[in-house]
C-alpha cells in the first residue's frame, strides 16, 4: 500500500492537470453507472414489501375475501393473485359438508359465521364497465362503490385532490377518467341509462397499483343497482346462468377485525375448503411454509430467459463500448506524459511502476466517475419519481437503495475504467526510457501471430454465440451470476467476436501504409501517419468500432425482431373485421346482435356463424369437422364453418358470384385444396363408442390462399340439416367499410363481457409494431453515441498529432494540405472503425434474433436481408466518415507542436 500511495498521488495530480480529458473519461464511466444505478433503484423500489402489497390490496382493513368458486375446495398462495388451484377430487366422491354449506348459505351469512365474532364486512365487489357521456361522445369506464370519507380504503384508493364524495350522487374519479371523458372536477357525469341521475364529480382519486385506471367511484348503494336496473330496462341485462355465475365470482369483502382477533393461515385454509380465497395482513407478514407456490410455465421461462439474455448481452456490450471509448483518452494521456514516465524510470522506477501510474489514473478517474454516476442516478430517480411511476403505471413502495447492489455497480464502473487503461499502461511499460526522454514514439511491429489469433477469437465468438442461441438448453439452471449457459454463451460470444476484430486493426493499418505510395500527397501522408503511429490510431479505431457495433446491433435486432413478429402474426379474420366468438353463451346471441351495433356504428351487413353438431343420443353430441389430406389424418381436422353468402363476404372478404351460387345450391365452398377429395368435402364426427362416421358433400374450390386461415370449408345450413345434423350458434362477424374506433371497441367488449362472459369480441387490426417510441429513442441514443465517439476519438488523435502537423508547417506545407491530412486522418479512423463495427454488430444481433425463434414450430426466417436497415448502416459506414473528415479538416490548425 505504501508503494501505491505515491503512484496514486501522481495519477491524481495528472488527472487534475488535464481537466478536460479527465472530465471526458469520468463522464464516460459515469453514464453507464448512472443508467445501471437508476434501473436498480427503480427495480428495487417497485418490489413491494408484504405490508405494502397488503395496503394496495385491502387498504387499512385486516383481510380481503373473494368468492372464487363457492362450494369447491381450493388451495391458494399467501396472496391469491399469486396462484389459486382446485383441490383434486374424484367424481364418485360425495359432496363434502363444506360444499353443501357453501352452496346453501348466503355468502355474507356464511362469512360472518366463519370469521371471528364482531368482524365487519365491507363489500369490495368490482362494478360493471359502464358507458358515460364525454366531451366527444361516449366513453367506457370502470365503476366502483366505496365510502372514501373514512380511512378504510387508504392505500388501495387514495384521494389526490378535491374532497371525498359525501352527499347523495357525488362521485370521485381517477385522472384517467378525466382524460378519457374531457370532464373536470365540478362537472356532472351522466351514465347511459341513468340520464336522470347525474353524478357530480368532487375529487380525484388514484389506485397506487393501477395509476392508468379509468374509473368512477360512487358512494355505496348509489350506482350498481341503478345500472343493473337500467340495463334490464334496455333489454341488455345478463340472462344466462354463466353470466350470473361470473358476476357472483366478482364478489369480495374487506374484513375489519375487532381488537385482539387474528386471521391466521388456519382460517385461510378453512375458507379455502368453502371455495373462498383470503389475503390476510397477518399471513402476509408471517407467510407459512405450506402455502401454494407460484410456478412459472415453460413459455414464461423461455420468454424470461430471452429477456435476460438481451439485457445481459446489451449490458456487456455497453461496458465494453465504454472501455474502448475511454481507451483513446488514456492512451493520449500516457503519450503526453511519456517524458514524465521516463523520468520515473530514470529515477529507478521499474516498468511495473510506470504501468501502475497509468492504471492509477484509471482507478482514480473510474472511482470519481462511478461515484458521480451512482449519486446522479439515485438523485435522478428521486427527482423523476412521479414521471417514472406514471410511465410504469404504479407507485413505488419506497425509494429503496440496496448497498450491495450499488457496491457491485461501483466496482463494475471502476473495473471498466481499469480495463480502458490496461492497454495504454502495457504500452507505457514497454516504452524505452531513452525514447521517452527524447520524446520519441518508436514504431513497434505487431507480432505475426496477432492477426490469426484475432481471426480465431472472432470465429470462436461467433460460433459460441450461435451455440447459445440454437443448441444450448432452453430455461437451464443459472451457472454464474444468475445467468444460464444459454445467456452466457450469447453474451461471451458477442464480446469475443468484437475483441477478435480489434486484433485485426494493426494488420489493417499496416496494409494501409503499403497502399499510400499510389496516392496523392495529402492522402499519402494521412495513410502513412496512421500506419506509422498505430499506438495512436488503433485506440481511436477501436472506440469507433465499439460505438458502431452497438448501434448496428440495436438497429438490426430491432428491425429483425419486428420482421419476425410480423411474419409470425396470423390473421384470425380479414383486416378490419369485427367478430363475436361464442363459448357456451348461445342464449345471449340475440341480445349481442342488437347491442354490438349500438356500440359500434356503421358495421354494415352481419354474417351469422354456426357450427355443425352431431347428436347421437340424448345429451350426447360431438363436433363435426372437415377431413384434411393425408397429412391431416392423425388430427381431428378443422371445424367446418356453417353459414350463408354473408359469411363469404365478411369472413373471407370474398364476393364471387360462382361461389355464392354454389353455396345457395347446397354445395360447400373450399378455400384450402387439402380439404377437397375428388370434388367433395368429407365431414367426420364421432358417435357411440368413439365410432368415426363420415359424410360427403359436393364442393367447389375457390382460389383464395388468405382464406385458408379463416375458414378452409364453408357449408350452407340447409345442407347440414339435409344430412341430419344440427346447427348451433357460433357467433357473428361484420366487415365494416372503415376502421373501428378504439373507444367503440371498448364499449362493445364491455357489452359482450357483461352479456356473455365466456365469449369474446375480436377486432382484427392486423400487425402493429410495439414500443415504436422506445425503439426510436434507443436508436437515436445509439446514433448519438456513435457520433460522439467518432468526434471524441478523432479529436484526441488529432490533438496527439500536433507535432507531426508542426513538422508539416515547418517544411512549407500549405494550410490546405495540412487540413487535407487532418480531415483524411479523421475520416480513415471513422471509416475503418465503422466497417469493422458493422461486422461485429451483426454477431450479437443475429444470435439474439436466432434465440427468439429457437424451438418455435414454423418459425420465420431469422434475418431476411430485406429486413436489415441497410440505409442506417450505410449512413454509419459512409456518411459518418465523411462528416468526421469534414469536421477534422475544419478544425483549427494548431501548429505550435506543444503538448499539455
Amino acid at each position: 500500500m505504501s508503494t501505491w500511495r505515491p503512484l496514486l498521488r501522481i495519477a491524481r495530480r495528472d488527472a487534475w492537470r488535464s481537466k478536460g480529458r479527465s472530465a471526458l473519461v469520468a463522464a464516460m464511466i459515469a453514464l453507464p453507472v448512472l443508467g445501471a444505478t437508476g434501473v436498480d433503484v427503480v427495480h428495487r423500489s417497485t418490489q413491494l414489501a408484504p405490508a405494502e402489497r397488503a395496503d394496495r390490496l385491502m387498504g387499512r382493513a385486516d383481510a380481503l375475501i373473494g368468492a372464487h368458486d363457492p362450494g369447491t375446495a381450493l388451495e391458494q398462495a399467501v396472496f391469491p393473485a399469486d396462484g389459486v388451484r382446485f383441490r383434486p377430487s374424484r367424481p364418485a366422491d360425495p359432496p363434502s359438508a363444506e360444499h353443501k354449506r357453501a352452496v346453501e348459505t348466503e355468502p355474507e351469512v356464511l362469512l360472518r359465521e366463519l370469521l371471528p365474532q364482531g368482524s365487519t364486512l365491507t363489500p369490495a365487489r368490482t362494478g360493471p364497465i359502464a358507458v358515460v357521456g364525454s366531451k366527444d361522445g361516449l366513453a367506457s369506464v370502470d365503476t366502483f362503490e366505496a365510502d372514501l370519507t373514512g380511512q378504510l380504503w387508504q392505500g388501495r384508493i387514495d384521494l389526490v385532490s378535491g374532497r371525498a364524495p359525501a352527499a347523495p350522487h357525488e362521485a370521485a374519479v381517477t385522472a384517467g377518467f378525466l382524460t378519457a371523458t374531457g370532464l373536470r372536477i365540478g362537472d356532472s357525469a351522466v351514465f347511459r341509462g341513468l340520464e336522470s341521475t347525474p353524478f357530480r364529480l368532487t375529487g380525484v382519486v388514484e389506485h397506487p397499483a393501477e395509476l392508468d385506471k379509468v374509473e368512477l367511484v360512487a358512494r355505496p348503494g348509489e350506482l350498481y343497482r341503478p345500472l343493473d336496473a337500467a340495463m334490464a330496462a334496455a333489454g341488455i341485462a345478463p340472462k344466462t346462468e354463466g353470466a350470473e355465475q361470473a358476476a357472483a365470482r366478482k364478489a369480495a369483502w374487506l374484513v375489519t377485525l375487532p381488537a385482539g382477533a387474528a386471521l391466521g393461515w388456519d382460517k385461510v385454509t378453512e375458507l379455502n375448503r368453502y371455495g373462498y380465497t383470503m389475503a390476510s395482513r397477518q399471513v402476509a407478514a408471517h407467510p407459512p411454509a405450506g402455502a401454494l407456490r407460484a410456478e412459472e410455465g415453460v413459455t414464461e421461462k423461455e420468454e424470461r430467459e430471452r429477456r435476460v439474455m438481451t439485457i445481459a448481452t446489451t449490458a456487456a456490450m455497453a461496458l465494453l463500448e465504454v472501455a474502448l471509448l475511454a481507451g483513446p483518452a488514456f492512451a493520449v494521456g500516457a503519450r503526453r506524459a511519456r517524458r514524465q514516465l521516463a523520468l520515473l524510470g530514470a529515477a529507478g522506477g521499474r516498468p511495473g511502476h510506470v504501468r501502475a501510474v497509468v492504471l492509477g489514473g484509471g482507478l482514480v478517474l473510474g472511482a470519481v466517475g462511478a461515484a458521480l454516476g451512482a449519486v446522479l442516478g439515485t438523485g435522478l430517480v428521486a427527482v423523476l419519481r412521479p414521471q417514472i411511476e406514471a410511465w410504469g403505471g404504479s407507485r413505488f413502495g419506497a425509494l429503496t437503495l440496496r448497498p450491495l447492489d450499488l457496491l457491485v455497480i461501483l466496482l463494475v464502473g471502476v473495473t471498466t475504467a481499469l480495463a480502458a487503461a490496461l492497454l495504454p499502461a502495457l504500452q507505457a511499460g514497454r516504452r524505452e526510457v531513452l525514447a521517452g526522454l527524447t520524446d520519441r514514439d518508436p514504431v513497434r511491429r505487431s507480432a505475426r501471430w496477432v492477426p490469426p489469433l484475432g481471426l480465431a477469437v472472432a470465429a470462436a465468438g461467433a460460433a459460441l454465440a450461435l451455440y447459445g442461441a440454437v443448441l444450448a438448453p432452453v430455461g437451464g439452471m443459472p451457472v454464474l451470476g444468475g445467468l444460464s449457459v444459454r445467456t452466457l454463451s450469447v453474451l461471451t460470444g458477442g464480446v469475443l467476436a468484437e475483441l477478435g476484430l480489434l486484433l485485426f486493426i494493426p494488420l489493417l493499418l499496416a496494409g494501409l501504409g503499403r497502399l499510400a505510395r499510389h496516392l496523392p500527397v495529402g492522402p499519402r501522408l494521412a495513410l502513412r501517419d496512421a500506419s506509422r503511429h498505430r499506438s495512436r490510431t488503433a485506440p481511436a479505431v477501436a472506440a469507433v468500432l465499439a460505438a458502431v457495433a452497438g448501434a448496428v446491433a440495436v438497429g438490426v435486432h430491432t428491425a429483425g425482431a419486428e420482421a419476425q413478429d410480423r411474419a409470425m402474426y396470423r390473421l384470425d379474420q380479414p383486416p378490419g373485421a369485427v367478430r363475436i366468438d361464442l363459448y357456451g353463451d348461445a342464449d345471449a346471441m340475440p341480445q349481442l346482435r342488437t347491442a354490438v351495433p349500438q356500440d359500434i356504428p356503421d358495421l354494415g351487413e352481419r354474417a351469422d356463424l354456426y357450427q355443425a353438431v352431431y347428436v347421437f343420443c340424448d345429451n350426447c353430441q360431438s363436433m363435426v369437422t372437415a377431413q384434411g389430406s393425408k397429412s391431416f389424418e392423425e388430427s381431428r381436422g378443422r371445424s367446418a364453418v356453417v353459414g350463408d353468402a354473408a359469411v363469404l363476404h365478411n369472413l373471407l372478404a370474398l364476393r364471387d358470384p360462382a361461389a355464392e351460387t354454389a353455396l345457395g345450391a347446397g354445395k360447400a365452398v373450399v378455400t384450402d385444396p387439402a380439404y377437397l377429395h375428388d370434388g367433395k368435402v368429407v365431414l367426420q364426427m364421432q358417435g357411440n363408442a368413439m365410432e368415426l362416421k363420415t359424410l360427403q358433400v359436393d364442393a367447389v374450390l375457390v382460389e383464395r390462399p388468405a382464406g385458408q386461415r379463416y375458414a378452409p370449408v364453408v357449408v350452407p345450413p340447409q345442407t347440414i340439416e339435409r344430412l341430419g345434423l344440427k346447427t348451433a350458434p357460433a357467433g357473428a362477424i361484420w366487415l365494416p367499410a372503415g376502421p373501428v374506433a378504439e373507444r367503440a371497441e371498448q364499449r362493445a367488449a364491455a357489452t359482450v363481457a357483461r352479456l356473455a362472459p365466456h365469449s369474446q369480441l375480436l377486432v382484427e387490426r392486423g400487425f402493429r409494431a410495439k414500443d415504436s417510441a422506445m425503439q426510436l429513442a434507443i436508436g437515436g441514443f445509439a446514433a448519438l453515441v456513435v457520433l460522439g465517439a467518432a468526434m471524441v476519438s478523432t479529436a484526441l488523435a488529432a490533438a496527439d498529432a500536433r507535432r507531426e502537423r508542426a513538422v508539416l508547417s515547418a517544411i512549407g506545407a500549405r494550410p490546405r494540405t495540412r487540413r487535407t491530412v487532418a480531415g483524411l486522418q479523421a475520416g480513415l479512423i471513422v471509416l475503418f472503425g465503422a466497417l469493422l463495427g458493422t461486422v461485429s454488430g451483426f454477431v450479437p444481433a443475429y444470435a439474439l434474433l436466432r434465440s427468439r425463434v429457437a424451438g418455435v414450430l414454423g418459425a420465420p426466417t431469422v434475418l431476411n436481408p430485406a429486413d436489415v436497415p441497410w440505409a442506417s448502416i450505410g449512413l454509419l459506414a459512409l456518411a459518418l466518415p465523411l462528416l468526421a473528415g469534414l469536421l477534422g479538416a475544419a478544425r483549427r490548425d494548431d501548429t505550435s507542436g506543444r503538448r499539455g
